[in-house]
Parts: C-alpha cells; structure tokens; sequence
C-alpha cells in the first residue's frame, strides 16, 4: 500500500496550539497501537510494556530527527509517570522506572533519566544505545557535583560510571569515556581499558583538554594518567612528552630506563635535547647517546640545512638593511657610534649560528677598529657568541684572543660571548665554567659583570649547584655596584629556572631587604625581581609563600618583584584567576575627579600587563581574549600604561606574525609618545624574528624614514631588521612547540628577562646595558625539521607542511594540515604549521609529533603504488 504524504497546514503552524499534522496510514496505526499498550501497563499488564519497550527499541531514526516511537509517547508520558507513582514496590515497577528512564532523556526534567533508572533494576540499560547512555552520563555529572557540595557518597553513581565506561570504549567514544571519568574524578580508570587500537585516540583527547584544567591538582591527575597510559603500552615517545610537561623529578629517568631499543633511546635522547633538559649521567652510558643529548650535533646539522638552502654566505648589515629602498629626501641623523652598534647587533643577529660573518670575521679591515665607544667594544666581541652559536671549539678558537688583551671592554664582551654559544651545550670539559669563573676573580667591575652573564647564559635552565655558592657570594657581597649584583640575581634565576631553589630566592630577597633604596631606585635593580620570579617559573603554588615573604621589603620594587613572581610562576598556564588579580593592578585610578593625576606606580601596571600576556601566551583562544583586552587598555588607559601594550602583543605572537597585530603595532609605532613608540618599533622585530616577513621588512624600511631626525628610533629599527632576519630567516624566538604542549622554560626565561629591560628602554636598552638584547640568544632555535635514519644520516623523504586543522575528537583518519606544500626534508616549518610524511614508504620509529629530529624506519607494510599505464585518447570525427 503506497504511504499517503504528511500534509501541514502552514497557516495553523504559525499559530502556537493550532497546529494540524495528518498522520500516514502506519504512523496512525503505530500511534494506536502505543497508545493500546500505555492503556495495558495502566491497567497492570508487564506483557505490554515488553512489546512497549520493543516497539521503541527497534524503532529506527535519522541523526536529524526524533524516533517516531517518542513523538507519539509524549502524552502518554504524563499517565505513565502518574501509574508509577501510585505503584507498590515490585518488580513491575522496576521495569517501569527503566523505560521511563529512556523517555525521560526526552521529556523529563533535569535528572529524571538517572532518578528512574537508580529506582529500576540496573539490568539492561547498556543496550538503549549511545544516546541514552550519553545522556545519562551527562546527568550522572551533574548529580556527582550536587553531592559533592553536599559532602554525600556516590557509590551508587560510581557504581553506573563503571558499567557505562566500557560501551563507551567498545563502540569507539573515547572522548565520552574521558568526559565522564573526568566528571567523576575517577580518571585513571581509563588505564585499564588502553591498548595499541586505541591509544592514539585517547591521548590525543586527553592532552587536547589539559588547557582547560581548572586547578593544579586536576591538571597533574590528568597528566600523570596520560603518562601511565603512554608506559603500558610502550608509548616512549609520548610518554617522555608528558614527563617534560610534568616536570617532576624520576620521570624522565623512568622512561629512560623503561625503553630498551636502541634506536627508540637515540630519538628519545633529541626530544631532551630539544629541551635543554639535562638527565643524570648514570642512566645513558652510550656515548652517542650522551652527545645526542647534550645538543652537540644541532651546529652541524643546521649549518647542513644552510647549505642544503645556500644560505651559508655571510650576510652584511647593508643587505639586510636595503637602505637604497628607503624613499628619503636627505642622509639620515645618526651618530656613528650608534650606527656602527647598530651594524653590530643586526650582523649577530642575521648570522647567528653560521661560524663566520662579514664584521667581525673580516680580518683585513677588523671591526673592533670602527668600534670606539667602550661599551659598543663589548656588544661587538660579544656577538662572536652569537655568530658560533652551539659550536663551542669553533667559537673558543675566534674569541680567545680577546681575552689576552688588556682592555676591560673586549675581555667583558668575550665573557658574554663565551656564554653564548655554550648555552644549550653539555660538555663535560666544562670550559665556560673553567674560563668564566676565573674572569670573576677580576677586580674590574665591567669584566665581572660579563662572567657573571656569561655563567647565566651557558648553564641556563642545568641547575649547576658549584655555580650556585660562587654566585651568591657576589650578590650579596657587592655592595657598590647595583647592576653587578643584579645581574647576579638574574643569572641564578636563568640556571636554576624554574627549580624553585629557595636558597637562592632567600639570598636575593635578604639582598632586596638590605640594599639601600637610592641603588633599589636604579632602573637595573628590577632584575632582582626577575631572578626571583624565573626560579619559579610554572610553578604555579609554589611561589606563594616567597611571595608572602616579599611584603617585609619597605621600598616598592617589593610590589614590582610581586607581580613579576605571579606572572612567571603562572606562565602559560592560562589562569583565569591570575589574569583578573593582574588586571586589577591594571584599572587602578590614576586621576582624581578634577582629572588631576594622581602620582603611581606605573611601572606595576606595565609589568602586569606582560604577565597577563606571559599567562595567557600559550594557548589560542587565551592569546585572542587577552589581545581584546588589550585593545580596551589602549583606548582607555594612561599613555604611561599603554606602553606595554606593544612588548606584550609581541609576547603572545613571538615569531609568528599575524596581521592584526602587525598593524596595530605599526599604527603604535607612529605614536606621538616617544616611549611607545620605540617599544612598538622593537615590537615589530620581535613580532617577525626569524621569519624574513616582507611586510613587517617593507613597514620597517617606512619606519626607517620616519625616524630619520631620531637617532635613537633609526637605531631600534635596524635592531629590529636584524630580528627580523634572524638566522636568514632559519630560527625562531617561539617558546612553545610540540603542538604548544611543551614550553622551553629557557627561551621563555631569555625572552622575559630582555623584556624587563624594554620596560624602561630609554635607560637600559638606548644607553650602556643594550647588552641585554643577547638574552634573546639562549631562546633562539632552528624552526627545522630533519629525518634520520638510525645511523644519525640525512635522510631525505617527501615531506607535506601546511596549516595545522584541528582534529581531536573527530572520527576516522581526519586530515591534520590544509593547504600544505610538498618539500624534501630537511625543511622549514613556521608558527602555526605542521609537518606529515609525504606517503607510507618510512614511517618515525614511534608515533610522535614530526618536528626539530625524527628518526625514520622503513615501513613494513609499504606497497609502492603501481602507476597505471595511460588510456589512448581518441578523436572522432563526424
């Protein structure tokens, strides 16, 4: 019999309560025939709630639409609700409470569903299928949390969690087990039901909501299960992954000791490196091992990507610069000094890491020559640092000779040089300790305070306890000069970064405490806070009770030391709570009501608004809301205020530049305020680093012109150019990478501290300390990605990079990346990007994120594809 269409009538459907559905002849008869069975529960009959909960069962539907069985049960529901109540306990009723527990997911109220079901028999709730159990399990949440506040057991609940978690992982709905363990705080449950099918879709899940982790506890709960996970089923890869993000004493060790393959242990020894994480010497005893570790081939293998892309040449500061571009009218207003520092910097910047460059290599006409003022000496022999940057024999070969010279100038410059390319390095000749402490001993104050920066810069992030008594002693004991002693303080907190070594932060707290305040006053002295604050950095409570103990310090760098500690102790964490206390700093009145501005701390404010940007920095949607903040703070905030708006913007897109912020940047760097408008100028080479950027190039050659009657502007744009090449366009400042799950607390440590130093431009960065630019030294790293066989070879292979998409949660083998392009690796992969093999032919010899080293193995199951020959095309002719 042909099914009559539904017909509506329209006229009736737009008035609510008069709407008219003609029903098809079956759904009429299906309607009927519910209705007859409703009428048979009523009246005590349990046949007719099997056949009931039959008809609904096998009642089929589309994913858009509501099955029929419901929609004609809704008035019913109401009679049958009714019945049950007036029921006596039996096993009539249980079965009842069961089927009104799945008609409840549509008509009941808020936990109804789970109400019945707890009053039924528990026995065949699992086969109602994955909707119902979804709802389900979303009540069972939100009555979990209820009693919770109540302080009430939930056994019961837990009781249902137990019996739902396996539907969930038997019928691939992983992210649902997850969200439900989660909401029951009973995580590590999962464990038991990982195998090598599923572990990709459960880690992938798991680590895509650690961002969203609402306290520490919860955060380490869900890390640790994920790391557990990762061991049962040998995930070494990952596994090491987690324990770097856990950072918690043995962990690493224990993936170590666990692994036993070889070729497994070589890769795993690139991930520490990538890391500067430095593992007891007592559990690799493989040499390969150990100078795989110690970072010892990232030179050679970057020198090889130059060559493989022919930019090993030398670059000049003029090539950079392309002066001959730059629409102006007359010669620009810039002193030589200044000029020739600039050249200096801009020329270490660009070739950083390439063994030899046009400036300082050039042996006929030495550049040490052009430089007279003293402290340009020191940023020019410095650069040498940055030049051999990870090449400790060929950089100790060209700077030792500075050395033997008498002048105090070039000695302190070869110190901070020296520290610069052993930064990262493990070398167990330990040659920067043997020279920089023995430099320390000078009793020339500027030489001094080059060790001391050079010790902060070569043992970044090694917690080297012998430095850690050598360097206290001058903190305290240097009572004349206030930046030697601050850049002690600096240094400890760059080697013990993040160690929360209280014996330090006690000495630079006493040393706060006792200094008079006319040297606390100095501009430099902020860097006793940012010491502090770097040896606790992302360690979220741990800081609480130092910063407690700040309050005793009478003068207000107490305050700024404060807000420096949150900041860092927060990094990249993404604390909601963090960001309001930082804000509240922020909209603190600054006039009275007569518009009279009231004296303040500006300064506080200004560092605020970095640890906003420092906390939010490493997750999107946090760096998208703070740049909206940021927005209100330029249109409503003092112009004192405002001014750290441009080293924050750069804080949360390092190395990765977007074009909002590329313009606002450049709109700020035309601002009449002078301070503002140097930051933002610095900002744009901060913003671009490493990336040869052909706008923020074109924009930065039209700031070129405007600060053509500004010695000081033209001077920050042609570091700022130099930023922008870095490398020729091979490194990056960006602190976060494996997908944004790992932070290298060094780069982050690098980058802050030259930030600080931004915070008061004019008499730090534009006068004697612009020697803190080279911080950014020990955050640069290659944006390369290199295959190896296990040999440690070039192994070159088709590589896909493109556009990283998005795709935890979504089913089947969803593509990772858009709009990719085909290379041979070695290749480059930008912020934002991501790198696939380009077929099946090699495969990593465990799964893990493709980036920095991987170690390819050919794959077993690889089947070439045949080409297929060519159809004859054939032409017809009328």
């Amino acid at each position: 019999m042909e099914e009559k269409k539904v017909s509506l009538d329209k006229q009736a459907q737009k008035k609510p309560g008069k709407q008219v559905v003609q029903l098809s002849e079956q759904d009429l008869e299906l309607k009927n025939r519910l209705e007859q069975y409703v009428d048979e529960i009523i009246q005590n009959n349990p046949e007719s709630l099997e056949k009931l909960k039959t008809e609904v069962r096998s009642a089929t539907t589309s994913m858009t639409s509501v099955p029929k069985p419901f929609k004609f049960l809704k008035e019913s529901y109401g009679k049958l609700v009714e019945f049950y109540n007036g029921l006596e306990t039996s096993r009539f009723k249980k079965q009842l409470a069961d089927f009104l527990s799945v008609l409840a997911m549509t008509y009941g109220g808020d936990r109804d569903s789970l109400l019945y079901l707890q009053e039924g028999t528990l026995e065949e709730f699992k086969f109602w299928g994955h909707e119902y159990l979804s709802h389900l399990a979303a009540n069972i949440g939100s009555e979990f949390q209820i009693r919770l506040q109540k302080q009430e057991g939930a056994d019961d609940l837990l009781f249902l969690v137990d019996e739902i978690i396996p539907y969930f992982m038997d019928h691939n709905s992983e992210h649902d087990a997850i969200d439900l363990l989660s909401e029951v705080d009973q995580l590590q449950k999962i464990e038991q039901f990982v195998n090598q099918v599923n572990i990709q879709r459960i880690l992938v899940y798991l680590l895509s909501i650690v961002p969203f982790c609402s306290d520490q506890d919860e955060l380490d709960t869900l890390l640790v299960t994920a790391f557990n996970i990762c061991m049962k089923v040998n995930e070494y890869t990952n596994a090491l992954r987690i324990a770097l993000r856990i950072d918690k004493p043995g962990k690493v060790e224990q993936v170590f000791e666990a692994c036993q393959d070889a070729i497994i242990k070589k890769q795993l020894a690139f991930q520490l490196a990538r890391h500067r994480y430095q593992i007891d010497e007592g559990i690799i005893n493989d040499e390969t091992l150990k100078k795989i570790a110690a970072n010892q081939y990232l030179s050679q293998f970057y020198i090889n990507l130059a060559k493989d892309l022919e930019v090993l040449e030398p670059k000049t500061p003029d090539q950079v610069y392309k002066a001959h571009l730059e629409e102006k009218n007359k010669e620009a207003n810039f002193e030589q000094i200044q000029k020739n520092l600039a050249a200096t910097y801009c020329n270490g910047f660009v070739n950083a890491g390439f063994k030899k460059d046009a400036l300082m290599g050039n042996k006929e006409n030495p550049w040490l020559n052009n430089v007279k003022n003293d402290h340009t000496a020191i940023a020019a022999v410095a650069s040498i640092g940055l030049i051999n940057l990870w090449n400790i024999d060929n950089g100790t070969e060209q700077i030792s000779e500075y050395f033997d010279l008498s002048d105090i100038y070039t000695r302190a410059g070869g110190c901070i040089g020296f520290g610069l390319f052993c930064s990262g390095i493990v070398d167990e000749n330990q040659p920067a300790q043997a020279m920089l402490l023995a430099q320390l001993e000078s009793p020339e104050v500027q030489v001094k305070i080059g060790a001391v920066m050079g010790l902060g810069l070569a043992y970044a992030g090694s917690a080297r306890v012998e430095l850690q008594e050598q360097l206290i002693s001058v903190l305290i004991e240097t009572a004349d000069s206030v930046e030697l002693a601050a850049m002690a303080a600096l240094s400890l907190g760059l080697i013990f970064v993040g160690k929360c070594n209280d014996e330090v932060a006690n000495a630079i707290v006493q040393t706060m405490l006792e200094r008079p305040e006319s040297q606390l006053d100095i501009s430099i002295s902020r860097y006793f806070a940012v010491g502090l604050g770097l040896l606790y950095l992302g360690q979220a409570e741990a800081a609480d009770i130092v910063i407690e103990s700040l309050a005793v310090i009478p003068h207000k760098i107490s305050k700024y030391a404060k807000v420096t500690l949150t900041s860092l102790a927060y990094a990249s964490t993404g604390n909601v709570l963090k960001v309001q206390e930082l804000l509240g700093y922020c909209s603190e009145v600054t006039s009275d009501d007569k518009g009279t501005k009231i004296d303040k701390n500006y300064e506080l404010q200004q560092v605020a608004i970095l640890g906003i940007a420092l906390i939010a920095s490493s997750e999107d949607v946090g760096s998208e809301m703070v740049y909206r903040i940021f927005q209100h703070i330029l249109q409503f905030s003092d112009v004192e205020v405002k001014r750290a708006i441009p080293l924050a913007v750069a804080l949360i897109n390092i190395s990765n530049p977007k074009i909002q912020p590329m313009d606002l940047l450049l709109k700020l760097a035309h601002d009449r305020d002078q301070e503002l408008s140097y930051r933002a100028t610095l900002s744009m080479g901060l913003l671009g680093a490493g990336t040869n950027n052909s706008r923020i190039a074109d924009k930065l050659r039209g700031l070129a012109v405007y600060f053509m009657n500004d010695s000081n502007g033209l001077f920050l744009v042609r570091i700022a150019q130099g930023l922008l090449h870095m490398g020729k366009g091979l490194l990056t400042l960006q602190p976060y990478y494996s997908d944004k799950f790992l932070m290298n607390k060094v780069a982050i440590a690098g980058i802050i501290s030259f930030l600080h130093g931004c915070l008061d431009i004019k008499n730090l960065i534009l006068e004697k300390n612009h020697t803190l630019l080279y911080y950014l030294g020990i955050a640069m790293y290659p944006r390369m990605f290199f295959t190896l066989n296990d040999n440690l070879e070039n192994l070159p292979v088709q590589v896909r990079v493109g556009q990283a998409v998005d795709a935890v949660g979504q089913a089947g083998k969803p593509k990772r990346i858009t709009g990719f392009q085909t290379h041979t690796s070695p290749v480059i992969v930008s912020a934002g990007e991501r790198a696939e093999l380009g077929n099946d032919e090699y495969m990593p010899v465990q799964d893990m994120i493709l980036e920095n080293f991987v170690i390819l193995k050919k794959n077993p199951d690889y089947k070439p594809e045949i080409e297929q020959p060519q159809r004859k095309k054939t032409s017809f002719s009328m």
